[in-house]
């Protein structure tokens, strides 16, 4: 089954140039901050398009599922021989996942054991949804990250995007940024619906950030979770 290698920013009807697009938006956002964004320009991220990602990811066998009245969450197909992984925070209220191995971690830790998960994975590229909307993200954060020059492209670029959960499309280099984001809302976050996902479209991967302390993942592939599972000094 063919799956997207990358996928279109949002907003744009057509495949445009990787270099065209990047240059559009570096310009945009230099002359709104007067931040020079050269270093940028090789790996800057990029929203796409909600309906789009989700098509792509229920290529991987994963789907939309409501949690609540306002809050979404993603699962995968039952077909799927699921390994859940539960990293929680002694003092987290999130509720494991059935069958899922525990692992008591000190949530200081959390931000770091993500972004080397990412890169254990090999992961080309990753989606970041929010279980709200964008908004309750880049409110809970704004304080902690205002000096954060990656997020402040970001948050720049969001501008069309806070009432949605347009997918933030990042890339290897961007996973640093992924880190301090996970950092800031373990922090500052207050509310179930400021809560975080990480998911792929190469890979039947779901990872879930609970804001009071807690990481969740779920990966469909046996040979990627004895991976993970490795990392915790799982006996499976």
């Amino acid at each position: 089954m063919s799956i997207p290698a990358v996928l279109r920013p949002q907003g744009h009807n057509r495949a445009l140039e990787p270099e065209s697009c990047r240059t559009r938006v570096t310009r945009y956002i230099t002359d709104c901050t007067g931040i020079r964004l050269d270093h940028h320009l090789e790996h800057l991220v990029e929203f796409v398009d909600y309906g789009e990602a989700m098509g792509a990811l229920r290529e991987q066998g994963l789907r939309e599922v409501p949690d609540g009245e306002d809050l979404i969450g993603l699962a995968m197909d039952d077909t799927h021989d699921v390994v859940h992984l539960h990293l929680a925070f002694a003092e987290s209220s999130c509720k494991p996942h059935d069958g899922a191995e525990v692992v008591p971690i000190d949530k200081a830790r959390l931000p770091d054991i993500v972004e080397h998960l990412l890169h254990k994975l090999h992961l080309s590229q990753v989606l970041l949804i929010p279980v709200a909307k964008w908004r309750k993200v880049f409110d809970a954060v704004a304080f902690s990250m205002a000096d954060n020059e990656d997020w402040q492209v970001v948050d720049t670029a969001a501008t069309v995007v806070l009432n949605t959960r347009d997918p933030l499309l990042c890339e290897p280099a961007d996973f640093h940024t992924i880190n301090a984001l996970i950092k800031a809302l373990l922090s500052d976050a207050e509310n179930p619906d400021q809560g975080l996902m990480v998911t792929t479209t190469t890979a039947p991967v779901i990872v879930k950030l609970v804001p009071d302390g807690a990481v969740c993942i779920s990966i469909g592939d046996p040979v990627l979770a004895d991976e993970v599972m490795e990392t915790f000094g799982s006996t499976r």
